[in-house]
């Protein structure tokens, strides 16, 4: 099983500490790899920020700490996870991860980037063909999430 937890962290593009989910103490923009790439081709998912905490649009934030929760066993959902600092939006870069939820697991199961939005929904994804995958506990994964909205909502300025 990975761990999962918040933490400050300064992201590559960004001028403080902010709250970032880590997996296996690495934050999670540089944990994953493969699925942002700038215009020459580099990998820059590390340059992102969290979609939890940074969307502008109410709506929209509202859809990505909701998506996040663990609900429905044996489900699969589309979770907005990472977005570009500049937009702070789900129409430029959005990266994300396809969540599963097994009895008392929580299973990124595979990352990609969101390709088309329709009102807010993220509704096609370009799966990273490099097959990362993390594993949570239940109880673990949501002690994290509690940590990460209280960062965000107390602690992040």
């Amino acid at each position: 099983m990975n761990v999962i937890s918040a933490a400050m962290y300064q992201s590559k593009h960004t001028r403080a500490p902010h709250p970032v989910f880590t997996i296996d103490s690495i934050p999670l923009g540089n944990w994953i790899k493969g699925v942002i790439y700038d215009a020459i081709g580099n990998d820059d998912t590390d340059g992102l920020v969290p979609a939890q905490g940074w969307l502008t649009d109410d709506d929209h934030s509202r859809y990505a700490w909701q998506v996040l929760e663990p609900n429905a066993e044996d489900s699969s959902t589309i979770v907005p996870l990472l977005i570009c600092p500049d937009d702070m939006d789900l129409s430029c870069t959005v990266a994300v991860v396809e969540q599963v939820i097994r009895g008392e697991t929580v299973i990124w199961e595979r990352f990609g980037r969101a390709v088309d939005i329709v009102s807010g929904v993220i509704t096609a994804v370009a799966w990273n063909e490099k097959n990362q995958r993390a594993l949570f506990q239940k109880v673990q994964f949501q002690d994290a999430l509690s940590a990460f909205k209280r960062l965000t909502e107390h602690e992040w300025v």
